[in-house]
């Protein structure tokens, strides 16, 4: 994962996160992506729209990335996929119905086996 607001610590300035944010998407090729910040510590959130899709992304850098939506929705994903350069871990559903697609920078294994012993809904292994 080359992507450089997920592998290096982040100014906690939503106008800094939001700038990263939008230029690693604009990059990858993604430039009708808008997203906005919510929470500018980490764990950094920020809500996103692309078109009529809606979505939520948090992260800790050097550690995970997760991108919510309200349901499955492949093209964003491959959105996601490109701008990181790397496939997810894993996808699942959480209590209020949110899919969930998790990458993971440390110790994926621990954390599919997390997830597995959790019994989280619908859980899908991406890539090992």
């Amino acid at each position: 994962m080359a992507t450089n607001f997920l592998m290096q610590p982040l100014a906690n300035s939503r106008h800094a996160i939001e700038n990263e944010l939008r230029s690693a998407l604009w990059r990858a090729g993604f430039k009708g992506m808008w997203v906005s910040c919510v929470q500018e510590t980490a764990p950094f959130i920020c809500q996103g729209a692309w078109g009529e899709k809606t979505f939520t992304v948090e992260w800790e850098p050097k550690n995970y990335l997760l991108l919510k939506s309200p349901s499955p929705d492949q093209e964003l994903l491959n959105a996601f996929q490109t701008m990181l350069n790397h496939h997810p871990l894993a996808a699942y559903k959480n209590g209020g119905d949110q899919v969930i697609v998790e990458w993971r920078v440390k110790e994926p294994e621990t954390r599919y086996n997390e997830l597995h012993v959790a019994g989280v809904a619908e859980l899908q292994r991406l890539s090992k």
